[in-house]
């Protein structure tokens, strides 16, 4: 057990020793690699520079009248929780999809779009089809759902409601206006 014990100690003091030469080699480079991703500011996306925003830029959108939130996560996903007010439109069936929403998404509204998260493409997929549809003030709320709830910012699905009732507040949901061109 000893001998066990010291091979773990050593291991760790080697990990520990060449952790800290990589660091300061990393520092110390002209190419040096960021110790926290930051995500750039925009992608280009069929020829369309697309601005990547995180929750809070995404919230301030949210009440102006001339934005619309589209999720491109699953549809059962959409169901369970989404950025109160927003429309689905999935990747896996956009041109079949795109007819019923396409009346509530007009040309000059921004449009932010959202998935799962950074590592998620989805809606990157589902901006290239909307460019090819004339889209072009589109943006990207790269950090996903997640962060949006997190923050405490409006949703609405059947998770949503859930929580809500649990709080002793009824079925009553937080509303906003709605974007223009939307009932």
């Amino acid at each position: 057990m000893k001998k066990f014990a010291g091979l773990i100690i050593r291991s760790l003091a080697i990990a520990v020793v060449f952790g800290a030469v990589g660091l300061s080699v990393n520092m110390l480079s002209s190419k040096a690699l960021p110790l926290v991703y930051v995500p750039p500011p925009e992608m280009e996306i069929s020829g369309v520079k697309v601005p990547l925003v995180n929750e809070h830029t995404a919230r301030t959108y949210f009440d102006d009248g001339e934005t619309s939130f589209l999720d491109t996560r699953k549809p059962e996903d959409y169901s369970e929780s989404h950025v109160k007010g927003s429309l689905s439109l999935s990747p896996d069936d956009v041109t079949e999809a795109f007819p019923d929403v396409q009346p509530l998404l007009p040309l000059d509204n921004r449009i932010v779009l959202y998935c799962y998260g950074p590592e998620c493409d989805m809606a990157e997929r589902v901006a290239g089809f909307m460019i090819s549809m004339g889209y072009k003030k589109l943006v990207i709320m790269s950090a996903g759902l997640r962060p949006w709830e997190a923050a405490g910012y409006p949703v609405d699905g059947s998770r949503a409601r859930e929580r809500h009732q649990k709080q002793g507040h009824g079925a009553h949901v937080q509303d906003r206006k709605p974007a223009r061109g939307e009932n």
